[in-house]
């Protein structure tokens, strides 16, 4: 068994026009979007319920997911909604998943689609006008959705490393105020990596989120998803400094690949006017008879 996957990176993979396009594509196929309910957490990240969510944010999937649909709904249901938006996805942007694994394959090293699975998708994220400028973010997590096709992967490799997840989200149009991901209790030997990709472009969100206020805001939540996982956190006393996540923005046309086992989470951006959207293409793998399986 390899040593614990622990790497990130941002790769360009689209220009602007390029974004576009896709946007525009996925506009066009409005409706097949499945919508989600918003469920990270519906508040303000003081704590106080903001009543108002569903009035401008608006969340969909364009793809099948593991980490809903097979949880929720049983492999049967996610098998038949992956084998529709497969084909719908492979249609109208198979070029984008021909590049997409060109250019990962580059940095990872060799890859596929999963036969068997759905293809990575898209987060697409609908706002109108904020009520107020209220930062949103996800849960702090770590990234175990090979769990949902478990059974399937042991039925269809034999060296398998579930301790090792690839996670990937490819910005493809994001709100105008930003967004980006928070990545927690990093080794320090990432720290100048972090900085060096957190620096290459300037997000206004990095100073909203990467400081010690927030970090006591954080502290306060109780919605928390799983929140025994994070004992270290909640019961740190005193100095907090040291739980201060780093902030990687996205770029449009870029992707950020990152091992699921750091403990994440997503920034989804605050100050939302009407016309925003957060679209990012996401997507996991799984080292599997020595060759990354992508899914989602």
């Amino acid at each position: 068994m390899e040593n614990i996957f622990l790497d990130f990176n941002r790769i360009p993979i689209l220009s602007s026009t390029e974004c576009e396009s896709v946007f525009i594509e996925l506009l066009n196929m409005r409706k097949l979007w499945l919508q989600r309910n918003n469920w990270h957490p519906a508040f303000e990240i003081t704590g106080e319920q903001d009543n108002d969510i569903e009035t401008y944010m608006h969340y969909y999937t364009m793809g099948a997911t593991l980490y809903m649909d097979a949880r929720d709904h049983g492999w049967k249901f996610y098998d038949k909604l992956a084998k529709m938006y497969n084909r719908v996805l492979w249609k109208k942007l198979g070029w984008l998943y021909d590049l997409f694994l060109e250019k990962i394959q580059k940095e990872i090293g060799e890859a596929e689609y999963t036969k068997g699975l759905g293809l990575p998708g898209f987060h697409i994220y609908e706002f109108d006008d904020a009520t107020s400028n209220i930062k949103h973010h996800r849960c702090l997590h770590y990234d175990a959705q090979w769990w949902y096709g478990k059974k399937f992967f042991k039925e269809t490799y034999q060296d398998i490393d579930f301790r090792n997840q690839l996670s990937f989200t490819f910005s493809i149009k994001l709100p105008q105020s930003g967004a980006g991901i928070a990545l927690w209790n990093l080794p320090e030997k990432y720290h100048k990596k972090a900085n060096d990709i957190k620096y290459m472009i300037y997000r206004d969100i990095i100073a909203k989120y990467e400081n010690v206020e927030y970090v006591k805001e954080i502290k306060k939540l109780k919605n928390l998803e799983q929140p025994w996982k994070y004992d270290e956190l909640f019961n740190a006393e005193g100095d907090l400094e040291k739980y201060i996540p780093h902030i990687i923005p996205h770029i449009e046309g870029y992707s950020f690949w990152y091992s699921g086992m750091i403990m994440h989470q997503m920034i989804l951006g605050h100050d939302f006017k009407k016309g925003d959207y957060r679209i990012t293409f996401q997507g996991h793998g799984l080292k599997c008879d020595g060759k990354w399986r992508l899914w989602w």
